[in-house]
């Protein structure tokens, strides 16, 4: 496995720091790439590059590191931050598939829903809003839907 350090060129991810992906070598990372696999976890960016990295080399000495409780609690307040940060960027990747795969029809969401599911519309994957008894009543009747968090873009 190789790890890289990689880096999102777009202008909102120039202060950001580098992200590491880990791939079984350096075809598959070129694969990914050009297939858009790789989205930034910041913004959400397919524009990833290579960062600058230097070689891993492991010391037989084993070194002991020193970690005060606060460094600890602050490094566990990043990962909990970053995990968040990773939620929202998958969110926004999921609106941006919907968006381009689905029709939108707003308010309408569970009559057409209906519609489809009884054959009286055509069979087209679709996104909208409904309440929580619109839902409910699709559910009921064996109408398999998903609801997602619509988060709002983060430009």
């Amino acid at each position: 496995m190789i790890k890289y350090s990689l880096k999102c060129s777009e202008d909102y991810c120039n202060n950001k720091d580098p992200f590491d992906g880990w791939f079984q070598n350096s075809t598959s990372f070129e694969k990914q790439i050009k297939a858009g696999y790789i989205s930034c976890p910041y913004c959400g960016s397919l524009k990833i590059q290579k960062n600058l990295m230097s070689p891993s080399v492991k010391s037989s000495k084993g070194v002991k590191s020193k970690i005060s409780s606060n460094k600890l609690k602050d490094i566990q307040l990043n990962k909990k931050i970053n995990k968040q940060i990773d939620m929202m960027v998958v969110l926004r990747n999921l609106k941006k598939e919907i968006q381009k795969n689905a029709e939108f029809v707003g308010n309408n969401f569970a009559s057409e829903a209906k519609a489809i599911h009884e054959g009286k519309s055509k069979e087209r994957a679709i996104y909208g809003q409904a309440n929580s008894k619109d839902l409910e009543e699709l559910k009921n009747k064996n109408i398999d839907v998903i609801n997602v968090p619509w988060v709002q873009d983060d430009n």
